[in-house]
């Protein structure tokens, strides 16, 4: 370690021969030719001379005295720092005398400014700079994240610091950290004698404090109450979880009261036996508290120590709450096996009863109370056996040995029992999981039988197969032939030889192209029977060979991936299918034709009908003079009969315009209850004539309904004449609305006579009328026209009645309108556009 040399005397010495060679170059100014110039004269050059002589001597002597003085100063500074470097030579002997590391920074330089010293074996620490302060990887990690805390704080605020710190290999070191001036310093010393000692403890007493630290941070953040008392009970500490489970929000405030969580004595109360004491691991007992309004069961702990009780307050209302749940289940699978049909016994470790169900004890034959005594596995075996009730064996105590051998194997062993009342018992024994063995008795005596009946119908079925007419395969998923009867064989010429074989459908439809060769339909044949598509479809086709033989053909997925292909011979049927089919269209000839006979019968008999009314309405008002009583009666049967043959015509007409397609709505917004009264003043007269009560009730919330309004009024005018015409005199009939949804729901209700079951089936079909006699009859229209109008609307109308309590009918309208409304209504305004 050396002091840098003063280098200002040598700096003066410099600037002094400068100015010695300025004043010289003066001096010899005027041999330069200089001086020849006109800047100066003779005179003024002489005496510049002079001066400049005398200024060059001053500065001469002035600079030597300058240069001694100098001189003698930094003799002395060498010899100043000759003493210096003495002594801080014999500082650096004194400090590598004694053990230890010295790091010192600079500053806030982060990279050390020096590192000196020397261990001397006595502990084996890393010599280089970088290694050194890398104290992770030769301190532990306690020592080395101390030293770091504390180094940090030095080189921050200053705070010096003396710690013992523990090596990788457990050695002790000091470790010592100094500001002077803007340095920092950290020296590492090993440490013996009482030093040692004393130093160990504090390192010690370092580490058990953060291990204090660590476990009180920890139980304080335990999930579960924990709080220390005194000897005498009192409270001295507690945890985040008590002080929530208690709802304070101050430890002091609990601490003061103080807030108990748990009473003692419920504690007592709870079954323990040693009055709080610990036992079973400090378990003192069990207790109900109120954590949050919610009831919660907890374990208690305490640990005692000699100053100190440590309690735990464990929530175990979970693990409570499963535990019943277990106990139900374990009952509920008891009850369970208590209902099977298979009995079944359960035995211990010990080879003594345990659990067994009702079909155990009903097989047996055995006493419940004698069962409840759990007798042994082998006592039962051998009260069953004086019983007669097992199977008959040569060797029956091998036998037994070999059955309680299951007690000691893990594998499960099955048995056939045949018993000597003629039933057959398929017995299982297997290891239970907490010990012992579980003993299952199937009884399939009935299982037996059901497969020994079943093997005989497959025999029936495969006889009735053989002898069916219908052409019958199936195919498996391989494509392949795996059953079929004699009648396919025939209707493709087949030979048995070639179908034993179990050809696939490939080579199937080779054979068959001779008598039908249209490959489409074969390929959809094939493609359904080797399709690997789970949403198979089946397939149905008809078949006309060239043979003139006809056959229906149906290809039929069957689950597993198999298909049922079936060939039906309908040669005769299909010619008189064909018969029949002309027929039908002969008869719809002539339904069409008496259609149009009707429509035109009715167009002509409209032209004279209209006649006859005009004049007998001309005859009533006295055109042709004044009729007599008898005169008026007649023409008015004669109106009447008009009238009523006038609607007969207009209904045909209608029912013709619809089955024509030509009856057009001409739809407007109409008002229900407008609607209803209308047709009931239009037939007001006939109502008072049967002296009837007529009662329209229309609900509050009905709107209008888009329709055709004069449509709408034939609808409920015919209901309302039906009504009128099959109710008794002084009856009542009810007309009525209502909104349901995005319909109106109205209806025409009667005390009438009403109808029977057979006859409600065809009341809405055409000429289908029951009258009354001597009272209402029509020709059976009225009903039918109601349907084709209601249904033209998009509504929909039904009937309700019993015989003798009358007849409602119901139709019930889109308040929209049909489906097509929207075109139709604005055709319709287009007209009245038009027009207008």
């Amino acid at each position: 370690m050396g002091i840098a040399t003063n280098k200002k005397p040598v700096f003066v010495r410099n600037i002094i021969c400068g100015l010695t060679c300025l004043f010289f170059s003066i001096f010899l100014f005027p041999a330069t030719g200089i001086a020849s110039t006109k800047f100066f004269d003779q005179g003024n050059f002489q005496s510049f001379s002079l001066a400049t002589v005398v200024l060059a001597i001053i500065v001469f002597g002035w600079a030597l005295f300058v240069v001694r003085k100098l001189s003698r100063n930094e003799a002395q500074s060498r010899q100043k720092l000759k003493d210096i470097e003495g002594r801080l030579n014999q500082a650096e002997a004194v400090i590598n005398a004694e053990p230890g590391i010295l790091v010192i920074w600079r500053g806030r330089n982060a990279i050390p400014e020096n590192v000196t010293g020397d261990m001397y074996d006595a502990v084996q620490i890393p010599t280089e700079q970088q290694a050194l302060l890398e104290f992770s990887s030769w301190l532990s990690s306690e020592s080395a994240e101390t030293l770091q805390g504390s180094l940090e704080e030095l080189r921050s605020s200053g705070k010096a610091f003396n710690i013992g710190i523990r090596t990788s290999s457990g050695e002790l070191l000091e470790a010592d950290g100094r500001t002077a001036g803007g340095s920092a310093t950290l020296r590492f010393r090993p440490l013996v004698g009482e030093r040692r000692n004393k130093i160990d403890l504090s390192h010690e007493t370092r580490r058990l404090g953060k291990q204090v630290q660590r476990l009180s941070a920890i139980l304080d953040q335990a999930p579960f109450p924990i709080w220390l008392n005194d000897k005498k009970g009192k409270l001295a500490w507690i945890n985040k979880a008590y002080l929530t489970a208690v709802d304070a929000t101050k430890v002091e405030q609990v601490l003061q009261q103080p807030i108990k969580l748990v009473d003692q004595a419920k504690i007592v109360q709870s079954g323990n036996s040693d009055g709080g004491k610990s036992n079973d691991r400090g378990r003192v007992g069990t207790v109900d508290v109120i954590i949050s309004g919610n009831r919660r069961t907890m374990d208690i702990f305490k640990i005692s120590t000699e100053t100190e009780d440590a309690n735990f307050a464990v929530d175990m209302t979970a693990l409570d709450n499963t535990q019943r749940e277990l106990d139900m289940h374990i009952k509920a699978h008891a009850s369970t096996l208590d209902k099977l049909a298979t009995a079944i016994a359960i035995f211990g470790p010990d080879q003594h009863l345990r659990f067994y169900n009702a079909a155990y004890a009903k097989l047996w034959a055995l006493d419940s109370d004698w069962l409840d005594t759990h007798p042994g596995d082998s006592e039962i075996l051998d009260k069953l056996r004086s019983e007669r009730c097992l199977p008959e064996q040569a060797n029956y105590r091998a036998w037994k040995t070999d059955l309680l051998s299951a007690y000691k194997t893990l594998e499960a062993k099955e048995d056939w029992w045949h018993l000597p009342d003629g039933q057959t018992l398929r017995v299982i024994s297997e290891q239970h999981p907490f010990g012992g063995v579980t003993y299952l008795y199937e009884n399939v005596t009935e299982q037996i039988s059901l497969e020994s009946r079943y093997n005989a119908l497959i025999d029936i079925q495969s006889d009735t197969l053989s002898n069916l007419e219908e052409g019958i395969a199936l195919f498996g998923t391989d494509g392949k032939l795996q059953l079929h009867n004699v009648s396919y064989s025939k209707f493709w010429n087949l030979s048995q030889e070639f179908l034993r074989t179990q050809p696939h459908i490939d080579d199937i439809v080779k054979k068959c192209l001779t008598l039908f060769n249209d490959r489409g339909i074969w390929d959809d044949l094939k493609y359904c029977i080797t399709s690997i598509n789970e949403k198979r479809k089946p397939l149905q086709d008809r078949i006309s060979r060239s043979d003139h033989k006809i056959f229906d053909c149906a290809a039929i997925p069957l689950p597993g991936g198999n298909t049922l292909v079936t060939y039906l011979d309908v040669s005769d049927s299909a010619g008189i299918e064909r018969a029949l089919r002309e027929k039908n269209e002969a008869l719809e000839a002539a339904d069409r034709l008496k259609t149009n006979f009707l429509s035109n019968v009715s167009y002509e008999l409209r032209t004279p009908l209209t006649n006859i009314l005009g004049f007998a309405e001309g005859l009533s008002m006295g055109i042709a003079g004044e009729l007599q009583e008898k005169q008026k009666e007649y023409l008015g049967h004669i109106q009447a009969s008009s009238d009523d043959l006038l609607i007969i015509i207009d209904a045909i007409l209608d029912l013709t315009a619809i089955d024509a397609g030509a009856l057009e709505l001409r739809l407007t917004e109409v008002s229900v209850s407008d609607l209803l009264e209308k047709t009931a003043r239009a037939m007001t007269a006939r109502i008072q004539e049967l002296d009837l009560t007529l009662n329209i009730e229309v609900a509050g919330n009905v709107s209008n309904l888009i329709g055709d309004e004069q449509r709408l009024s034939q609808i409920f005018s015919n209901l309302l004449a039906n009504a009128i015409g099959f109710s008794p005199k002084k009856g009542t009939v009810r007309l009525g609305a209502k909104r349901d949804g995005d319909n109106i729901v109205m209806w025409v209700a009667d005390t009438g006579r009403g109808m029977e079951p057979e006859f409600q089936k065809q009341a809405f079909e055409r000429f289908q009328s029951k009258p009354i006699v001597g009272g209402h009859r029509g020709p059976g229209l009225g009903l039918a026209i109601v349907k084709s109008f209601v249904e033209l609307h998009g509504g929909q109308v039904s009937l309700l009645s019993k015989p003798g309590k009358g007849t409602t009918v119901i139709c019930r309208f889109p308040i929209a309108g049909p489906a097509s409304s929207t075109p139709i209504t604005e055709l319709v305004q287009a007209k009245q556009a038009i027009a207008g």
